[in-house]
């Protein structure tokens, strides 16, 4: 796919470190090149990495306090 995956102690954990506008989402029930069968896929736009931000994330989406971001992304 052309996408190399760091080693596990080389990812950035516990922070925040990029954004993205999500712009859609669909049930797929068959496998794709990207995304696995009976599943939603969600549709992305604009990603952006960001000056990291330490914060403890959640599975799945999550609020984030706005001017946690605000400055990072400005």
């Amino acid at each position: 796919m052309g996408v190399s995956v760091p080693e596990l102690n080389l990812l950035s954990r516990g922070q925040i470190i990029g954004v993205v506008r999500v712009v859609g989402c669909q049930f797929s029930e068959t496998a794709s090149s990207w995304g696995m069968p009976q599943q939603f896929h969600w549709h992305l736009a604009n990603p952006r990495a960001i000056t990291p931000i330490p914060y403890i994330g959640q599975l799945g989406l999550f609020d984030v306090p706005d001017e946690l971001v605000r400055e990072a992304v400005a």
